[in-house]
């Protein structure tokens, strides 16, 4: 039975917001759960046969990833992580801010798929355009 509210009753009129939360939790979570995480690059680099170490508060680190696909060219990151893509102006703006802080090394970390003219182009530019910077080949550590 329908039992009508009296006239001078307050209507008590209100959104409940508990389920509109509650989904916008469970979207949160599906896309915490279901992205991928972004990493720095993985490059596979040539194990070391010779040489010492170059420390890393005292170089500046340019890593050369392979493109997304295997004719694209080859994409620079800058920092020991690899977490600023740059271009090739960016580079050497980040090889003069290394020369101006006292690092006069660069550490060019490239991945073996990467072709030899391609290193050795990068390579000159850098030293084309930066005077006094010594280049070091970064390698991975024998096992």
């Amino acid at each position: 039975m329908l039992l009508r509210r009296q006239v001078s009753e307050e209507r008590d009129e209100h959104i409940d917001m508990t389920p509109m939360v509650d989904v916008v939790f469970q979207l949160m979570t599906f896309m915490l759960f279901s992205m991928k995480l972004v990493s720095p690059e993985n490059v596979n680099m040539p194990e070391a046969r010779h040489g010492i170490g170059v420390e890393e508060n005292a170089a500046t680190f340019v890593l050369v990833a392979p493109g997304p696909t295997p004719t694209s060219k080859p994409k620079m990151l800058v920092g020991l992580k690899g977490d600023q893509g740059a271009s090739m102006d960016e580079v050497v703006s980040a090889v003069s801010k290394g020369v101006a802080e006292g690092k006069r090394k660069v550490v060019l970390q490239a991945d073996g798929s990467i072709p030899h003219g391609e290193v050795v182009g990068i390579i000159s530019e850098i030293a084309k355009r930066e005077s006094g910077v010594t280049i070091h080949l970064g390698v991975r550590e024998p096992e």
